[in-house]
């Protein structure tokens, strides 16, 4: 019997928006480490009066727990005297924030320093010819994949707060002069954020030199062997070729090494550009330009310029939320992932083990045997698989640990109170579902995200091979989406996901898109099968089984 102990003291809520199964050994491992520093540092960078969102593994499913300031350390509980010090302190840093701004700051040190280096690194890393490097290179290879990871989960996680701090601050204002509820308050934010739609701005290049070839049209619309068709695209059409080496080490769902990569799967290639193609992002951003008149006429005059520059801001910085995971986690997981499946082809070859995808249950340490020790016990690592697919299967308690505490009523200061509400605003939005399933036999309860009603048949993906039988007009239903889901986001209709709320991947590429979406239902996709009639509506939250 499986036992769910918390990773430590206090509440812990698991994580199904970003990681709905259980991991594997490797991520559990290294993941964390990055992703606690990250947090750590952001909330410290802002004056938040929580020390971290603290992430912890169980049975492979991870875990957060929002830790506060004041949480007793090594030597015990802080003094009152210490306690009144370190709010002090923590106030006079959220005042500075928003007397700089600090997430203009952060938002140009990302464009100019760290977007640019993540990648060049992934370049470097994803350029390697993995099949020509001897033994002991590829564990090289392997090691600085390892760390790679735990760089890109601090990376990602570093910028928390220059990502949602902004987007949580303007809602909450809006909300407060409109009296529209904040969360639908982000559809002035559609077509801010390229890089979460069908033409992202690294693939317009790409895309402008096919429509300028006939022959290369033929290719991307055409019939026949995709990697045949890619690799005839990109070898006639260089732009394709660049923009290609710049993504297909990417995961096309997840964050997790058993996620395939988009070299893995050149017909999503073909269809990302097929969407790029059709794309009308000048459309979206109209939408959202209108909303955003609509808004700025039901605010009090007094507060028009104020609205005016949270919205600027608001919109300049939305692109973080995803362009963080593509450039970071999401290549160096995959990156890790090819190194993992290389090692487990040359193992299969020396009778190590019998599938090569056993590799990617390995510890570092393990896979670095693989390609040595005889006498490895290939047995043990299919055992793990098949524990983290039940485990997986089964699911995982949505909280361990005792219940969370209610949320301080102690007023506080200005910037403090700004900070701390547009952060948890923010995290309940990308976290957040309902707590248990609603509804009836012919009625899915979830979120709604992206005003706007759509019926049609809905398309079930329980693994990424789904995506490719997805066909246009289709409403996919899925436990969650990833940044790769934009593969296919031009044949789609609607979104009905189990997990997520207002902020999640889902959402955005909702109001990228412009089809509605219902999240967090729990339980959609146990009760949908593909081939229902469905009707999505995303002003209500509500999904209507038709047939």
């Amino acid at each position: 019997m499986t036992e769910w102990n918390p990773p430590g003291p206090g509440p812990w809520q698991q994580d199904s928006a970003h990681s709905p199964t259980s991991q594997t050994a490797i991520m559990a491992a290294g993941y964390p480490v990055g992703f606690n520093r990250g947090f750590t540092e952001t909330f410290a960078r802002y004056g938040l009066l929580l020390n971290s969102l603290a992430m912890g593994v169980v049975n492979g499913f991870t875990y957060h727990q929002p830790q506060p300031f004041d949480v007793p350390g090594p030597d015990g509980p802080m003094s009152p005297d210490e306690l009144h010090a370190e709010f002090g302190r923590r106030l006079s840093i959220a005042t500075g924030v928003f007397e700089t701004k600090l997430w203009r700051h952060d938002l140009a040190d990302w464009e100019d320093e760290w977007k640019p280096r993540a990648i060049a690194r992934n370049r470097e890393l994803s350029d390697l010819p993995l099949a020509d490097l001897d033994d002991a290179a590829l564990i090289e290879h392997l090691q600085a994949a390892v760390a790679h990871v735990e760089a890109m989960a601090y990376q990602h996680h570093r910028f928390n707060m220059a990502a949602i701090l902004p987007v949580g601050d303007f809602a909450l204002h809006a909300s407060g002069w409109t009296g529209r509820p904040p969360h639908t308050l982000l559809n002035v934010l559609a077509g801010y954020s390229t890089i979460s739609a069908s033409l992202p701005d690294e693939m317009r290049a790409a895309v402008d030199a096919i429509r300028a070839n006939d022959g290369a049209l033929a290719l991307v619309n055409g019939s026949g062997d995709p990697a045949e068709r890619l690799a005839a695209l990109r070898a006639s059409t260089p732009a394709v070729d660049d923009y290609v080496r710049s993504i297909d080490t990417r995961l096309i769902d997840g964050f997790d090494v058993v996620n395939p990569t988009l070299r893995e799967q050149p017909d999503m290639i073909l269809g990302k550009l097929a969407g790029g193609l059709v794309a009308r992002p000048d459309e979206v951003r109209l939408r959202a330009d209108a909303f955003a008149m609509q808004l700025r006429s039901e605010v009090p005059d007094e507060h028009v310029d104020f609205f005016d520059e949270l919205l600027g801001d608001a919109r300049a910085n939305y692109r973080l939320r995803d362009e963080r995971g593509i450039h970071c986690d999401v290549t160096a997981i995959g990156i890790l992932r090819l190194a993992l499946l290389e090692i487990g082809r040359r193992a299969v070859a020396a009778g190590r083990i019998v599938d090569a995808e056993d590799a990617l249950d390995a510890t570092l340490d393990e896979a670095a045997s693989l390609l040595t020790d005889d006498g490895f016990n290939g047995e043990a690592l299919r055992e793990r698989a098949n524990l983290r697919r039940t485990l997986t299967a089964a699911g995982a308690p949505r909280y361990l640990g005792p219940p969370p505490p209610p949320p301080p009523t102690d007023e506080l200061p200005p910037p403090l109170a700004r900070v701390m509400s547009a952060t948890g605003f923010m995290i309940d939005g990308i976290l957040g579902q309902l707590d248990a399933a609603a509804g009836d036999a012919s009625l899915i309860v979830g979120i709604g995200t992206n005003d706007g009603s759509y019926e049609g048949t809905a398309r079930l993906i329980g693994h990424t091979d789904d995506l490719l039988e997805l066909e246009d007009g289709e409403i996919v239903v899925a436990p969650s989406t990833g940044e790769a889901f934009n593969s296919i986001l031009h044949l789609v209709g609607a979104i009905v996901t189990d997990h997520g709320s207002h902020a999640c991947h889902t959402a955005i590429v909702a109001r990228e898109m412009g089809f509605p979406a219902v999240v967090g239902t729990v339980d959609a996709t146990t009760r949908i099968r593909t081939g229902d009639r469905i009707r999505v509506d995303g002003t209500k939250g509500e999904v209507s089984i038709l047939t």
